[in-house]
């Protein structure tokens, strides 16, 4: 077994930091350490935690149901969260994430992502989330609300939309519970083994954990997913009576190849790519500081850095062997906020900076520069009456985009139809030192507690968002703001300890949306845009209960939209279940996805079925000592039914997986 393990160490220092408060109890919280137990139990800092009124429209996966769920990468938990669709496909990033009827944006902006307290770029994001292993991993939060406005930019980097931040997806890695390491060996189906290390403790107030990771497999035959990739992930933090801190480094670097369509009617089946090296590199930190019980300052600090040279297309005898696109993009951010207690109203107000840059280009910007910082602040306050039983809650935030250079998006120099405008065509149009119109979101929300088992909640947000471009349509006409009207309702029912359901409701008034069309060949790809005016409603219904050896979580998504609604599944179905046997544990989870239409590069310019499968993961798990150590035996299979189903056309899933894995405690 050879694994491809390079290990580096990221020599920034840098903080990352955020307030947060929990309003059930209504009072400022932070990271503590438990005297009370032996080992000492430490607990994670909400960092960027969103407002209490926004909670019904949020899912979370805990650590326990993300090992229920068994997923092969963070991709794969997402998409178990309530009305998901990571669509999967290879070529220059491996997964859409989609949530309610969301755009298929190709770079996945819609939704920012947030690792340790750091907003990552879209793309960096999604290249850290493929390689970053799901065991180190404590929570999963995707927040649906886009009014949450404390989180980060509403306004994204440029990729190819205009469309404001529509929500934000939460990724906390694990803190060390006792002094001790463990190992995981695991083995699975086209030659995949996979290694897992870590090591971790706490002593007085400062705890560390380290984390080696390895992979490698051969993939599917001619799907063209091989892959050798190693990862070493570090944290350790400081946990004082007034002053706490956390700092996080990650490291990858892998050698893999590009999943290829294989179905007939996609343009790039013969797209065999492969990436020599990409490298992810990553740093964050909180620190956080109490000025008496009701005043806390933090300053938060990011950097995040994507390496990597492609290999467009081995199977073209016209490029030369070795033919590479090398680049890089990297992103850093610093976050300055404060949180005040007055009474029964909490305060927040923060500013926030990114700076992000591409020198080679990224995606449908080969060989241009791209280089754009956000500013942006917020003001949030939320004031507790009735003895905590009603929450209300207002927020505002203004963001503003600079572009030092980028290609214009929205090229009016080529028509190729009414109202649609090509991208990177011959006659290359470049933005420099130009700003954006600001990005402009407010919101309210409120929350009543009926009873302890009854709350229900509303909000309202506005967004509206500008562009860097030109703003000249393909017919001559100004390209004008999106603007978002977002309406939501939520009520939660906790009936016993059996059934606890949820229920969410919302409707989204979306005005002069960017909308992606794909078009061109393999050798000369290319997007158009229009803009399209679209209502998107729907909903989400879940519910779980746990009782003795038995947990279960079921949730039911629809969405749908007047305008594009063959590209939304309308219904969305996901659930979990486990059941203890004594040292056994059955596993169990689910994904059901409805038919939708996706047109991603067909060779006729034509939308084709995709979705319309049910996948299926169990796995059987033995727990046992080894040396008077915990240990665990598991055996598995993800996609159990072995469909090779599309959730974006032309690349279909490698069917049926399964493998073993042992992991021990020392």
């Amino acid at each position: 077994m050879k694994f491809k393990i390079k290990l580096s160490l990221c020599l920034v220092a840098i903080l990352a930091a955020s307030s947060s408060f929990a309003q059930s109890n209504y009072k400022l919280e932070k990271v503590s350490v438990s005297e009370n137990e032996n080992p000492r139990t430490l607990s994670q800092n909400e960092a960027f935690s969103a407002p209490e009124t926004s909670k019904l429209a949020i899912d979370k996966l805990s650590e326990e149901e993300i090992k229920i769920a068994n997923p092969k990468n963070i991709f794969e938990a997402i998409n178990q969260t309530a009305g998901a669709n990571v669509q999967f496909q290879g070529r220059k990033n491996s997964a859409i994430i989609t949530f309610r009827g969301s755009s298929n944006i190709y770079s996945a902006a819609a939704f920012g992502v947030i690792l340790d307290g750091a907003l990552l770029s879209p793309m960096s994001s999604l290249r850290i989330l493929e390689s970053l292993s799901v065991d180190v991993v404590e929570s999963i939060e995707v927040i649906r609300d886009a009014s949450a406005l404390t989180l980060g930019p509403i306004a994204g980097f440029g990729t190819p939309n205009g469309a404001p931040t529509l929500g934000f997806i939460v990724i906390k890695t694990k803190l060390p519970q006792d002094n001790g390491g463990v190992a995981k060996f695991s083995y699975e189906s086209f030659d995949t083994k996979k290694v897992d290390l870590s090591y971790g403790g706490i002593h007085d107030k400062i705890f560390y954990l380290a984390s080696v990771n390895g992979l490698s497999t051969n993939g599917k035959k001619d799907y063209n997913t091989a892959e050798d990739r190693g990862s070493i992930f570090l944290k350790s933090g400081y946990v004082g009576d007034e002053f706490t801190a956390t700092i996080s480094t990650y490291y990858s670097n892998s050698e893999k190849e590009t999943q290829r369509a294989t179905n007939d009617m996609s343009m790039v089946g013969a797209s065999r790519w492969r990436y020599e090296p990409i490298e992810n590199e990553f740093v964050s930190a909180i620190f956080e500081k109490d000025f008496g019980a009701n005043n806390r300052t933090t300053l938060q600090l990011s950097h995040s850095k994507t390496l990597w040279s492609q290999d467009y297309d081995r199977t073209n005898p016209s490029q030369a062997p070795g033919l590479y696109f090398k680049g890089t993009q990297s992103t850093d951010s610093i976050d300055l906020r404060h949180a005040i207690k007055l009474d029964n109203t909490i305060v927040k107000v923060g500013t926030q900076a990114m700076y992000y840059d591409a020198p080679n280009g990224e995606l449908f910007y080969e060989g241009y520069q791209r280089k754009e910082q956000i500013y942006g602040a917020f003001l949030h306050a939320s004031h507790a009456f009735m003895d905590n039983k009603l929450i209300v809650d207002e927020s505002l935030r203004v963001d503003k985009k600079h572009t030092d250079s980028s290609v214009e998006r929205y090229d009016p120099n080529s028509v190729l139809a009414d109202n649609v405008t090509k991208l990177n065509n011959q006659k290359l149009s470049i933005i420099e030192d130009k700003w954006a119109k600001a990005s402009i979101a407010f919101s309210f929300g409120a929350l009543y507690k009926f009873s302890n088992s009854l709350e229900a909640s509303a909000r309202f947000a506005y967004l509206t968002s500008g562009t860097t471009d030109d703003a000249m349509s393909a017919d001559g006409s100004a390209m004008k703001d999106e603007k978002n009207y977002r309406y939501e309702l939520g009520v939660k029912k906790v009936v016993n300890q059996y059934f606890n359901p949820t229920l969410n409701l919302f409707l989204y008034d979306n005005k002069n949306i960017k909308s992606p069309l794909y078009f061109g060949t393999n050798n000369d790809p290319y997007i158009v845009f229009n803009q399209i005016d679209q209502k998107r409603y729907g909903g989400e219904f879940g519910f779980d209960g746990k009782v003795d050896s038995f947990y279960y979580s079921f949730s039911y998504a629809h969405a749908t939209a007047d305008a594009k609604k063959n590209e939304i599944p309308k219904h969305n179905i996901s659930a979990l279940m486990q059941k203890k046997i004594g040292n056994y544990a059955l596993n169990f989870s689910g994904k059901y996805l409805s038919t939708y239409e996706s047109n991603f590069f067909t060779i006729d310019k034509k939308y084709h079925d995709v979705g319309d499968f049910i996948s299926i993961n169990i796995s059987l798990d033995y727990n046992h000592k080894l040396f008077q150590n915990d240990a665990k035996l598991s055996l598995y299979s993800r996609n159990l039914l072995d469909e090779n189903y599309m959730t974006i056309f032309g690349f279909e899933d490698q069917g049926r997986v399964i493998g073993t894995s042992y992991e021990f405690k020392f």
